[in-house]
């Protein structure tokens, strides 16, 4: 049987939430975890063994205090041969509790990172019964990882420390909040490490380090190092000098507090009274799911070579890349297929129909529980604005001219279109206190990339532009829109700021720091 291909060799890992870890991480965190020989130590996912091997080299003599757990027993085997003398158990960690294995000093590790939609069965159902345990309703939507580190705590003596590899969603995302509310709660000292260059190349996230422990009484900071060979450089001392604190962390995210200084700038705006929420002024909703874009969006020469009439078209923007400027443009369009019940009789529509039948679209997932399997549900209303869901760069609001939009791109629909002119709004989004907003309500993921949620993009702060302001952003449009589509975004982004008066450099450097950190992580994966 021929050996699995690198890709093959990749899925598997994938699938079971494998990303081994560089072995200075391990290192590090189980110099930092482990103080005493005698410590008892748990690494409960133990995998090809490098936390293991460092715990030994912390632990000398003491080794037969460690304990190990892996789901795998191949993997199991590997940690064995690292740790020779340990206990290591093969089975799942949520299947073991404290009673089994007694109290632990340490617990150590790089737990599973299983997404929700491919995390199912009895370590499902079993992770969140260990995390309900513990008071804690992890809820529908998290990943393997988040009861794992709940059910990790339980191991912990009063005076233990808890030091692993997660996510850098830990930070950021709803369905972690429980997790972040539960670590305040248990410790009185959280750490994190958090890296400015991507430390697993091969995995699709950002990972931060969690120290937590009751050391002292400082509660959430932050250090900051530039990747995992620069950690060898800090101690105890640089540890407790992290920075952080949970005053400047909206909607109580740990992400701001990498950045500190940035955050509190922007939490001082947010508290002037100068600005509201984008939601105060405009609803932001998905665009429509197809189930099948290759089928259902085409462009205007597919459409005319088919003879598709315009009756059972609809414009439409597709990707993020189609909006080049300010404004959307009618060369920038293409065109969803939606026939309606009379449409559908026509012969050139029934073709098509019947092309779509035989391609199987419509046994596709979202086709298949349509009625009919063809007709694309949209939005109520055409908005006013789109906004990127997804972008590389600050997501600029782009003016509609009555286009739909697939669910990369956000519908925003202003409230009072009748005194708020979209174009002024659209020349706001080149700002730099909105760059910031973005930056620091968003998300950032691996490969460099700003998420907007819906929820989060109406958090996005907005001036109240007086009359004189949105007149000349409006005046200015026009420039302003050509700018953006030479490539001269900088030069529209100072004209804006000049505009509203905005004290640029302090703004502009705050926006940069989540940028180029956001950005460098990108560049890190894109040059490995």
């Amino acid at each position: 049987m021929p050996a699995p291909s690198t890709d093959e060799a990749l899925e598997a890992i994938k699938s079971r939430g494998a990303f081994y870890t560089p072995p200075a991480i391990a290192a590090f965190l189980a110099a930092w975890a482990i103080r005493d020989p005698a410590d008892r130590v748990l690494e409960p996912s133990c995998g090809d063994g490098v936390f293991m091997a460092a715990a030994v080299d912390c632990l000398g003599d003491g080794i037969g205090h460690l304990v190990g757990i892996e789901l795998e027993p191949q993997e199991a085997a590997k940690a064995r041969d690292s740790a020779p003398g340990a206990e290591i158990r093969v089975g799942s960690f949520f299947d073991v509790t404290a009673g089994d294995v007694g109290p632990m000093d340490a617990v150590i590790g790089n737990p599973p990172y299983i997404r929700y939609h491919q995390w199912s069965g009895v370590s499902r159902s079993s992770g969140i019964a260990r995390a309900a345990e513990l008071g804690v309703d992890i809820g529908s939507l998290a990943s393997s990882w988040a009861p794992f580190v709940i059910h990790a705590t339980s191991f912990l003596r009063q005076a233990g420390r808890l030091a692993l590899v997660l996510p850098a969603e830990l930070l950021h995302t709803d369905y972690a909040g429980p997790v972040r509310e539960y670590l305040l709660g248990r410790f009185t000292s959280v750490v994190i490490v958090a890296f400015d260059r991507l430390v697993f190349a091969d995995a699709q996230v950002d990972t931060v380090l969690l120290l937590a422990s009751n050391d002292d009484a400082l509660g959430l900071r932050v250090l900051r190092v530039r990747d995992e060979h620069a950690l060898a450089e800090i101690g105890d001392g640089a540890i407790r000098d992290g920075r952080g604190g949970n005053a400047h962390v909206p909607q109580h995210r740990w992400s701001a507090a990498v950045d500190a200084d940035a955050a509190a700038l922007y939490a001082g705006l947010v508290a002037s009274g100068r600005y509201r929420r984008l939601g105060e002024i405009a609803s932001v909703d998905i665009g429509f799911v197809s189930g099948a874009n290759a089928y259902f969006v085409l462009d205007a020469s597919e459409s005319h070579d088919l003879g598709i009439p315009e009756r059972a078209l609809l414009p439409t923007v597709e990707r993020p890349s189609d909006l080049k400027g300010l404004s959307l443009r009618a060369d920038e369009m293409r065109l969803l297929f939606r026939p309606d019940d009379d449409t559908a009789e026509d012969p050139v529509v029934r073709r098509y129909l019947d092309e779509g039948v035989r391609q199987r679209v419509d046994a596709r997932y979202k086709p298949r529980h349509r009625r009919p399997w063809y007709r694309v549900p949209l939005p109520r209303q055409v908005s006013h604005l789109f906004l990127p869901y997804m972008s590389h760069h600050t997501p600029l609001m782009v003016v509609n001219l009555g286009a739909r939009s697939t669910n990369l791109i956000h519908g925003v629909r202003l409230h009072e279109p009748e005194t708020t002119d979209a174009r002024a709004v659209a020349a706001y989004s080149l700002s730099s206190v909105w760059a910031l907003s973005a930056e620091v309500e968003g998300r950032a993921y691996g490969g460099g990339v700003l998420k907007l949620e819906t929820k989060e993009a109406e958090r996005l702060i907005v001036p109240d532009l007086d009359h004189r302001a949105s007149a000349e952003l409006v005046r200015l449009f026009p420039t302003l829109d050509e700018f953006v589509r030479s490539g001269r975004r900088a030069e529209a982004s100072v004209a804006v700021d000049a505009v509203l008066g905005f004290s640029t450099k302090a703004l502009r450097d705050a926006a940069a720091i989540f940028r180029d950190r956001r950005q460098g992580r990108g560049a890190a994966r894109r040059s490995s």
